[in-house]
């Protein structure tokens, strides 16, 4: 059943059978991925705990869990801290993620069938044509996600995975201010190409390419001294400029630099939606459901 916030937005709450620590998380990781939670943004168990809706428990155990895979990380009075973005960390990270992304299309043993090949195209060409941030990294992260599924190992695509949300605080700061991906899509092409063709060796060694490629663009980005996108001042040490939101980015875009104690976090809508669409921020915690 949906319920009605105040303002007019819908809510749904989260299924018996669905764990709420497990929603709780992915939740956070949605609002961290579409730019809501910006690195260096302060984070407290009890603001989530409201603008989500449930307990502070799996509030606690999600950016626990978050710290642990390296995205936020404990501040003395302030509860969580949002990364800011590290150059050091791009090298470091981007590597790992393009051997074993590249591990994963090695090991796929079988043809690719023929609604793969489709469900995959299909998302490439939705790719191509998104015309923003939020909907380019969502749309990137399904076909990567796609590709890693293709192996059947599953502790290697939970890796992946945990990978891609240390990383996608990069990602969608990165493609806010870099709006040209042809030589991303050409990879994406390729990759698709060499797994119709049963080449998984070629799918990997262009997979790993893409990555490595994404790696040296991010970093020179971080490192520039130029404005690192319209509207910004340009990217000094240890703090990046954010983004203006983009069509597909909530208004209210919180700054990379710390904004200091007690900053708000609005967990707004996901992207897309308005009055009357479900699937709204909070997370209601259904009768009788344990936190």
């Amino acid at each position: 059943m949906t319920t009605s916030e105040g303002d007019g937005r819908s809510t749904v709450p989260i299924a018996r059978n669905q764990p709420l620590r497990e929603a709780v998380y992915a939740r956070i990781v949605s609002l961290l991925s579409t730019g809501r939670l910006a690195p260096g943004m302060s984070v407290t168990e009890a603001s989530l705990s409201r603008s989500l809706d449930v307990s502070r428990t799996p509030v606690r155990e999600a950016l626990l869990r978050l710290e642990a895979e390296g995205v936020v990380r404990s501040a003395l009075a302030r509860g969580f801290v949002v990364r800011p973005l590290s150059t050091r960390e791009v090298r470091e990270v981007y590597p790992i993620l393009a051997a074993l992304e590249a591990l994963a299309l090695r090991s796929v043993t079988r043809p690719l069938e023929e609604a793969e090949h489709e469900r995959l195209a299909a998302i490439l060409d939705a790719l191509e044509s998104a015309g923003d941030a939020v909907a380019r990294r969502a749309l990137d992260t399904e076909f990567h996600s796609e590709l890693a599924g293709l192996c059947g190992n599953e502790h290697l695509k939970e890796a992946i995975a945990r990978l891609r949300t240390s990383l996608s605080r990069y990602e969608i700061a990165y493609m806010e201010c870099t709006p040209v991906r042809g030589p991303a899509d050409r990879q994406h092409r390729r990759v698709l190409s060499a797994l119709a063709a049963g080449d998984t060796r070629d799918a990997a060694a262009v997979v790993e390419e893409h990555w490595l490629d994404g790696m040296r663009g991010v970093a020179d980005w971080l490192s520039s001294t130029k404005p690192a996108c319209p509207g910004t001042t340009g990217a000094a040490a240890g703090a990046v400029p954010v983004p203006g939101p983009g069509p597909g980015a909530t208004a209210g875009a919180v700054p990379f630099s710390d904004p200091g104690p007690g900053a708000a976090v609005d967990a707004g809508p996901e992207p897309g939606q308005g009055p009357g669409d479900s699937g709204g921020a909070r997370l209601h915690r259904p009768e009788n459901e344990p936190s």
